[in-house]
């Protein structure tokens, strides 16, 4: 716009400069004959240095005409110029005659001058006709330059407009953004979502800080109640297992009181063996009817299973053998209540109880990997299906009790295993390996010590 602009104005600016040099050279060449009348008339120097300005002045503009000289007007302005220098020679004939005293001679120059003179204002007026019609031309082109102009003036102001209005929208959006992120993850928060994804920014201004605090109110929020979470379990699981518990939990008092009235009878008759069996008795009714939500420690553990062991080798006799192999630098380490026993019974009831003989039970307890414990029991019993195999070891089944059979606790294998990921707070502690006909292997994975200061998890007062 700002060239199209200067080139309109330099246009017409030569074209107002033509008219002004034609008009000054008409206004000029009349100058010059009114000069040189009045020096024939008054006679003074004065008026004679008048002239000969007013004739170089005349020159001066003459210098000027090949300017406006184009195609169309070529030849008039050749003519025109030509005029103007026969009009001033005629004028210097004119001074010359008078100044000699030739009157006749300078008379008619003088009327030629004067000839002259018309000849050139009416050539000027021809001239300035032409260059109005030249100009009339011009006039539509800048009408139709500027008609253009206000159209692009138009489109531009309409663009720059829209523009800037999407510029302002996308701006605000920028800021508002983050803002509808975090109302949304809010009501997600309300409905009790708190495992969603992280609302993310990309500004680095005050609400950058405010997600990022957002974000860690949030994944705090979600491991407490995940916690929480837990904690429940844990607390459902020891109440279904106190609730086992007390299916055999008939005046414990008034029983073990009637065991030991029995063993010392039997001790004094000198029924050593059924005295030691009636001790062994009532020593794993008092661990199954301990406290679930305290821990113990793995050499308790193996007491009972001694216990347990002496009991079913006086039932079975040779049809079953029980070999341990342990570690007594391990019997120090807590682990939860009814840990080995469930396994124990687990392997005894489903493995090798249909036996006639050749029966087997190991159990080897020796150091793992970064201080750990490694607990194996071992049978050479019938096995189990994959089916049973997946199902003990599926993280998202049911953790109840197996069905009771016999002598049994009552506590599954996955209340065990469900009960041990609590309680260390980290799963994969247990591996089973089984094959049908080829006995069963399980392997529990006691993690180090914990160190001091560090609790395990508990349930909440009831």
């Amino acid at each position: 716009l700002y060239q199209n602009n200067q080139h309109s104005i330099g246009q017409y600016n030569r074209i107002l400069n033509r008219f002004f040099l034609l008009n000054e050279v008409s206004q000029r060449t009349t100058d010059v004959y009114e000069k040189l009348n009045a020096y024939l008339v008054e006679q003074t120097s004065e008026v004679y240095e008048d002239y000969l300005v007013a004739r170089q002045a005349l020159k001066v503009e003459q210098a000027k005409l090949p300017a406006i000289i184009n195609e169309d007007n070529y030849l008039t302005v050749e003519n025109y110029s030509h005029m103007i220098t026969s009009f001033l020679e005629q004028c210097a004939i004119v001074s010359r005659a008078y100044q000699t005293g030739k009157l006749n001679r300078y008379s008619s120059h003088l009327t030629n001058a004067e000839n002259i003179s018309l000849f050139i204002r009416q050539t000027t007026l021809d001239l300035l006709n032409n260059e109005l019609n030249s100009f009339q031309g011009f006039y539509q082109e800048m009408s139709r330059k500027s008609a253009y102009f206000n159209s692009m003036g138009i489109f531009v102001f309409i663009s720059t407009f829209l523009l800037s209005l999407l510029f302002a929208v996308w701006f605000s959006r920028g800021i508002t953004r983050p803002i509808s992120r975090l109302t949304t993850a809010a009501e997600e928060i309300s409905r009790g979502k708190f495992d969603g994804e992280p609302v993310e920014v990309s500004t680095k201004d005050e609400l950058r800080f405010l997600t990022h605090t957002f974000n860690e109110m949030r994944t705090k929020t979600y491991r407490m109640v995940e916690e929480i979470k837990q904690k429940s379990k844990l607390d459902q699981l020891l109440k279904e297992m106190e609730l086992k518990s007390l299916q055999s939990q008939i005046n414990p008092h008034f029983l073990f009181n009637i065991l030991n009235t029995v063993s010392k009878t039997a001790y004094l008759e000198e029924a050593e063996r059924t005295s030691e069996l009636i001790e062994s008795t009532a020593a794993l009714l008092r661990h199954n009817l301990s406290s679930l939500e305290k821990p113990t420690t793995l050499g308790k553990e193996v007491e009972v299973i001694r216990e347990y062991f002496f009991l079913q080798t006086a039932r079975f006799g040779d049809r079953v053998t029980f070999k341990t192999e342990i570690n007594e630098s391990c019997l120090a380490v807590e682990i939860p209540n009814m840990t080995l026993q469930p396994i124990v019974e687990n392997s005894f009831i489903h493995g090798i109880e249909s036996y006639e003989k050749g029966a087997e039970i190991n159990l080897r307890i020796e150091r793992g990997e970064n201080d750990g414990v490694i607990i194996e029991v071992t049978d050479n019993g019938v096995g189990m299906e994959k089916e049973t195999l997946y199902r003990l070891l599926d993280p998202a089944g049911e953790s109840g009790s197996e069905d009771r059979k016999g002598h049994s606790t009552g506590l599954g294998v996955k209340n065990v295993i469900k009960r041990l990921e609590l309680f260390y707070g980290k799963s994969g502690l247990v591996d089973i390996e089984s094959e049908e006909g080829k006995g069963t292997k399980v392997t529990l994975l006691i993690p180090p010590r914990r160190e001091e200061g560090e609790q395990h998890v508990q349930v909440v007062d009831r």
